[in-house]
C-alpha cells in the first residue's frame, strides 16, 4: 500500500513516533512562516528530500498527491490577487493583484513539503505504536485509540479505492466528473459500512470500560528522533533570523 505502514528498514522505522510528530509539526511552521516562493521552494525542496530519504514512501504517490493539491490550490491565486490591493490584471472586470497572486502561488507550494511529511509519517509509523506513544505521554487512551484507528484505516481505505475503481473499468465506466462522482459515493457507503463492525470490536474488547489500559511494551525516545527534530529545529531558526522574522 502506498501510504499504509510499511515495515522496511528506514530511518524513520528507528525513531519514535512522537519525535516524528514534532518533526512533522516543525516542518509545517517553517513553511507557515514563509511567503516567498524561492524561499518555499527551498525550503519545501529540502524538507520532502529529507521525508523521501528517511522514509522512502512512494516517489509517484507523492508526485501525484501533491500535484493534485496543488493544482487545487490555483482557488488561492484568485483569492489573494482580489482581496490584496496593487497593480495587476483585470480578468472579466476582476482586478487581481501581481503581489497577491504571487503569495497565492506561493502558499499552494507548500504542499510538497507538507505532503512529504504526512507521508513520511503514515508509511514509517506502525497504529499501535503511535497509540501507546501517545498513551506514554499523558493522552487519553480514547483519543490515543482514535489515532490507532486512523493509522489502521489508511490501508482499507485504499483497497476500497483500488476496487471501486477495478469495478468502475471492468464496467466500461469512462473517466470523468460521472466516474469520479458515482466511485465517491460507492466509498462513502463502504466506509459507512465499517462503523458497525468496528463498534462491535470495540465492545468487544471493553473499549472505555476502565480509564487506563495496561501496556506489555515499553515507550523510548529514539536518539535519531531527537536529533532530527534538533536540526530541523536549528535550521528554521537560523532560515528565520536572516529574513528578520525573529
Amino acid at each position: 500500500m502506498k501510504l499504509a505502514y510499511n515495515p522496511r528498514e528506514t530511518m524513520f522505522i528507528r525513531m519514535d513516533p512522537i519525535s516524528k510528530l514534532v518533526w512533522a509539526m516543525l516542518a509545517a511552521w517553517w513553511l507557515y512562516g514563509l511567503r516567498t516562493i524561492l524561499d518555499i521552494v527551498v525550503v519545501s525542496f529540502g524538507i520532502a528530500l529529507a521525508a523521501y530519504v528517511g522514509a522512502r514512501f512512494n516517489l509517484t504517490s507523492f508526485l501525484k498527491i501533491s500535484l493534485i493539491i496543488f493544482a487545487g490550490g490555483w482557488g488561492l491565486l484568485l483569492y489573494q490577487g482580489f482581496v490584496r490591493p496593487g497593480p495587476g490584471i483585470d480578468i472579466l472586470g476582476i482586478s487581481l493583484s501581481y503581489e497577491g497572486m504571487t503569495l497565492g502561488v506561493a502558499l499552494a507550494l507548500r504542499t510538497f513539503g507538507l505532503v512529504a511529511t504526512g507521508m513520511a509519517f503514515s508509511v514509517s509509523t506502525s497504529p499501535k505504536d503511535m497509540e501507546l506513544a501517545l498513551m506514554k505521554i499523558r493522552v487519553p487512551y480514547k483519543i490515543a485509540r482514535i489515532a490507532y484507528l486512523a493509522l489502521r484505516l489508511i490501508p482499507l481505505f485504499q483497497r476500497d479505492v483500488e476496487d471501486i475503481n477495478d469495478s468502475q473499468t471492468l464496467r466500461g465506466v469512462k473517466k470523468g466528473q460521472s466516474r469520479f462522482r458515482k466511485s465517491l459515493i460507492a466509498l462513502i457507503a463502504t466506509e459507512m459500512r465499517q462503523v458497525d463492525t468496528i463498534a462491535i470490536a470495540l465492545e468487544t474488547r471493553g473499549f472505555g470500560l476502565f480509564n487506563k489500559r495496561t501496556e506489555l511494551q515499553e515507550f523510548h525516545v529514539s536518539k535519531t528522533g531527537i536529533t532530527l527534530v534538533l536540526i530541523t529545529t536549528i535550521l528554521m531558526l537560523v532560515h528565520y533570523v536572516v529574513l528578520g522574522l525573529l
